[in-house]
């Protein structure tokens, strides 16, 4: 993975961010069943919401990954370019003195190449820090609309547990059978007992008898 990582340029690493994003997005979205509309958009809300944060991770990892790699070059496409150190030659009674200052050159230019490579990196920097700061800024609605959409998905799974019990409170009166005990809101209804089935006997079983 690093090898790979090794030889990839900056748009590189742009487009592996979108492409880690949709799919940690995608992933999110055809995972389990729906059975209804409000459930989808529910599901399509998280989908973004998950890829919204993988988008971010992922920019940040960019960006940690330029900090341990301050030095490389291909922070420098398309900046301020490094520059050569020049060669000072003369003759053999010279030589000497010319190899010293190529050595001081070599160590300025090196130093000087340094400092710009530093700078492209932390210029680089920025494009994906301000992508993971949009990317953050964007998950505060994206939980808020997630919270909403899961209580109207909750109020739906209530009425529909009310609904398939009055439904079975239908199906016991049919069959002659005493209705259900009320109970507390959030407790089980318990069905009376019954001398020919057993305490809290279903519906079910009625059907079984007959």
């Amino acid at each position: 993975m690093m090898e790979l990582l090794g030889g990839a340029s900056v748009d590189t690493f742009k487009n592996l961010v979108w492409i880690a994003a949709l799919t940690i997005g995608v992933l999110f979205f055809i995972g389990g069943p729906v059975s209804s509309p409000l459930k989808i958009a529910a599901k399509a809300v998280t989908a973004l919401l998950a890829a919204t944060v993988a988008f971010a991770a992922a920019n940040l990892a960019v960006v940690f990954y330029i900090l341990a790699h301050l030095m490389d070059p291909r922070w420098s496409d398309g900046k301020d370019a490094t520059i050569d150190s020049p060669e000072l030659s003369a003759g053999p009674i010279l030589q000497p003195i010319t190899d010293t200052l190529n050595d001081i050159l070599d160590g300025l230019t090196g130093s000087v190449n340094n400092v710009i490579a530093l700078k492209n990196a932390f210029l680089t920097m920025p494009e994906f820090i301000v992508a993971a700061g949009w990317g953050l800024l964007l998950l505060v609605p994206l939980v808020i609309a997630v919270r909403i959409l899961a209580w109207f998905v909750e109020k739906a799974q209530v009425r529909q547990i009310d609904r398939n019990t009055r439904d079975l409170a239908d199906i016991r009166a049919q069959f002659g059978l005493a209705p259900f005990k009320e109970t507390k809101r959030g407790a089980r209804r318990v069905a009376p007992a019954d001398p020919d089935f057993g305490e809290g006997t279903h519906a079910e079983k009625a059907v079984g008898r007959l």
